[in-house]
């Protein structure tokens, strides 16, 4: 036998590759289980029920219509790793860990839980099903036999079975009752065998069957090759007076369930959320942990606030009580009321099952709502009923998609959640302090409309070109044709097509998903219809968003604003977190005159991301339409120094600043846009044509009135009718005399002489 080598420990590595006395691993152990492939709990739904045991049935492991579901993202990324919280995007105030023996209750408190153990919390120990609940308004029995199979239960009494100073299995002594849980007490002890290290025991099973006892404790003993930072450390368990027990190390600082209690305390009575920066950076830390659960082949079940221990700056989950293999299909499920998934007592629980827990746990972290019965059991209250939805749209979007009513419709994986958690997170603290916090997505491409300024320069309609400045959707490294479809050269559209077909009939390239959105892509880019391919790319795959993306693309190109709105909606719900379906809505609202709803995601996208100057001149165009050239000004010196279209922005700036000195009667406007084209490196014709503009909007000034501050001058002249006029007329001589076109050398010398100052020579 090898001994096990952890400090203080005497025990020896079992079998299984683990210390029969501490836990501790050796230097390999054996695999946990078949991992769960990202998207299978979508593509195989297995739902299930409130903190009650639910048996399942062979039913859970049959797939449930519909098509499968593969995260995209999750095929590009690694896996995802413990994490402190906040990501660097916020400050989250640590969790002091206090001293263990604190955390014992007193007398007093334990004899305030016996007895009253309330009714939602009586279930059948054998099967799980609800016991002793009211019926016609009578209060429900504390001592009978559940209906559904016949055990007897007794909540009569319900002391602690355990007593301080009491040595369990001949290692663990305990100290005293932590907590109260769905399987009975939760108590302190220390491991007489491992230096007294501090742990807790947690009744695993109740049963008058020791063979069942047994039996179970035997079965849980995967659960000792958990091994996550973010995972309370299983050690062992134990059968101790015909009862189970799990053995695992002690985690203090507080719950989030604790947090929540302790604020509401501190609140008068009244329930006081989380902040939702705070709730997100709990539950980013936390996903890791399902993550490795997932892969390694197991449910969690039963995540919820009560579960999460927030200790020092991360956190924990505490309680794998509930933790079954994914391919078990008898075990009994546990959940609790308000977090479980509906689906999970037809079908038993999955992947998507456990997303859903994570979902309706920051609802709760960061909503005052009665979560676990009426209308939102299993709902959210809207925008209208709920400010912090109104607030941050793309966090409500995300938890519909989360807590989606059918489990095919929520992520696909941990991770995929992650991703755009963590997107939402840093688009709420961006537009918290006014700090933009640009990241490169997953899942797009960037803004590429300083590549179309560079390739068309002048000739550019910037309406038209942000339509085809909105981001590409990434490819999929894992698609058979997307090393043909990345290396294809930037043809014009119609050779696109030739060359996709031509491929295709020479066998080079598979008629696969890459291949259809390149070819609908292109058909989009020739002004033709893409529809017969798109319908098939989502007759394959519903959750495809990228033809979804298309769609509204398409939709744009042909003056479809509403239905090019309601496609870029459907993605932005499906990614809450990405800028570009909010980009493609704003260019939407745009199109059909809801100038609001662009403003406010342009603004939305421009706050977040300072590369993305699609938004910035969207948001300039709006101004500009609703009569607001100070509100342009503003958008276009969003653009920042770095920017390939920086000096463009610029011009536009000058040019809005002359539009507000019109509207406003002000000189100053002015001054402020000769300032600006005379730092910039412009050529020589490109200075004059904003030169001219300006001076003649301040002649036009002078001559209705408007007088300006003395010494001011606008490119040396003085701001007064003479001056302003040899300027003028010097500007567009210069103008003229560049000019290419006759009939263009021609209007400027006429405008030349039209402003002259007139002389009597």
């Amino acid at each position: 036998m090898t001994r096990c080598v952890e400090p203080g420990c005497a025990g020896t590595i079992a079998a299984d590759g683990y210390c029969d006395t501490c836990g501790a691993k050796a230097a390999s152990a054996p695999p946990v289980a078949a991992p769960v492939a990202a998207g299978t709990g979508a593509s195989h739904p297995r739902t299930g029920a409130p903190r009650t045991g639910v048996p399942r049935t062979g039913a859970g492991a049959a797939a449930i219509g519909g098509s499968s579901r593969v995260s995209r993202s999750g095929s590009r990324r690694g896996s995802s790793t413990r994490t402190q919280l906040g990501r660097g995007l916020v400050e989250v105030a640590p969790t002091p860990v206090g001293d263990p023996s604190g955390a014992v209750m007193s007398a007093h408190e334990v004899g305030a839980v016996v007895g009253s153990v309330p009714e939602e919390r009586r279930v059948c120990t054998s099967c799980g099903k609800p016991v002793g609940r009211a019926v016609d308004g009578r209060p429900g029995r504390v001592r009978g036999f559940c209906g559904s199979c016949r055990t007897p239960f007794d909540f009569a009494t319900n002391e602690p079975t355990l007593s301080a100073g009491e040595l369990v299995a001949d290692q663990y002594e305990i100290v005293g009752c932590l907590a109260h849980g769905g399987l009975g007490w939760i108590y302190l002890a220390r491991d007489t065998a491992v230096s007294n290290r501090w742990v807790v025991l947690k009744g695993l099973l109740n049963s008058n069957d020791p063979d069942a006892v047994a039996a179970a404790v035997a079965e849980r003993q995967y659960l000792a090759r958990v091994e996550h930072g973010n995972i309370v450390r299983i050690y062992n368990f134990v059968t101790w007076r015909g009862a189970g027990y799990i053995v695992m190390e002690y985690v203090g600082g507080e719950s989030l369930n604790g947090k929540l209690k302790a604020r509401r305390r501190a609140n008068g009575g009244t329930p006081d959320p989380l902040p939702v920066t705070d709730a997100i950076a709990y539950v980013l830390a936390t996903l890791p942990a399902l993550a490795h659960l997932h892969r390694s082949g197991l449910l969690y079940n039963d995540l919820k606030p009560a579960n999460v221990m927030a200790l020092g700056d991360d956190v924990k989950l505490i309680d794998l009580g509930a933790v079954i293999r994914a391919d078990d299909a008898d075990a009994v499920v546990f959940g609790t009321v308000g977090f479980q998934a509906p689906e999970v007592e037809r079908d038993g629980p999955s992947v998507a099952s456990d997303i859903y827990t994570v979902g309706r746990t920051l609802a709760v972290l960061i909503l005052n709502f009665v979560f676990h019965e009426g209308r939102f059991e299993h709902a959210l209250p809207t925008p209208d009923e709920e400010p912090l939805f109104a607030r941050w749209e793309s966090l409500y979007r995300l938890l519909l998609r989360a807590t989606a009513e059918q489990p095919e419709q929520r992520f696909a994986s941990c991770d995929e959640l992650a991703d755009q958690l963590l997107a939402v997170l840093r688009e709420i603290v961006a537009l918290t302090d006014g700090r933009p916090r640009p990241a490169a997505s997953q899942q797009f491409g960037g803004d590429r409309l300083p590549d179309l300024f560079a390739r068309l320069g002048e000739q550019l309609d910037v309406t038209a070109a942000n339509r085809q400045a909105l981001p590409e959707p990434r490819l999929d490294p894992a698609d058979p044709a997307t090393p043909f479809v990345s290396q294809l050269p930037d043809l014009d559209p119609e050779t696109v097509l030739r060359t996709l077909d031509t491929a295709v009939a020479e066998a080079r390239v598979p008629e696969s998903v890459e291949l259809r959105l390149r070819r609908a892509a292109a058909l989009v880019d020739a002004g033709r219809d893409p529809e017969p391919v798109l319908a098939a790319v989502l007759a394959a795959d519903p959750f495809e968003w990228r033809a979804t993306w298309l769609r509204g693309v398409h939709g744009l190109a042909t003056g479809d604003g509403a239905g090019a709105a309601e496609r870029f909606s459907d993605v932005w719900t499906e990614l809450p977190g990405e800028l570009a379906p909010k980009l493609g809505i704003a260019l939407a609202a745009e199109s059909v005159g809801d100038l609001e709803r662009a403003r406010e995601l342009f603004a939305l996208v421009a706050g977040i991301d300072d590369s993305y100057v699609s938004a910035m001149f969207g948001l300039a165009r709006v101004a500009t339409r609703r009569g607001d050239p100070a509100a342009a000004v503003r958008a276009y010196e969003l653009v920042p120094t770095t920017s390939a279209v920086y000096i463009d922005a610029q011009l536009a700036a000058a040019r809005a600043r002359i539009a507000a000195a019109q509207q406003a009667g002000a000189l100053a406007e002015l001054t402020q846009a000769a300032t600006i084209v005379d730092r910039l490196l412009l050529d020589a014709r490109t200075r004059a044509e904003a030169q001219a503009e300006i001076l003649e909007a301040a002649l036009t000034g002078v001559q209705g009135g408007t007088t300006a501050a003395a010494g001011t001058e606008l490119f040396g002249a003085a701001i007064a009718e003479a001056p302003l006029r040899v300027e003028l007329e010097r500007t567009y001589r210069s103008l003229a005399r560049s000019a290419t076109d006759d009939d263009e050398r021609v209007r400027l010398v006429d405008r030349a002489n039209a402003v002259r100052p007139r002389s009597l020579w």
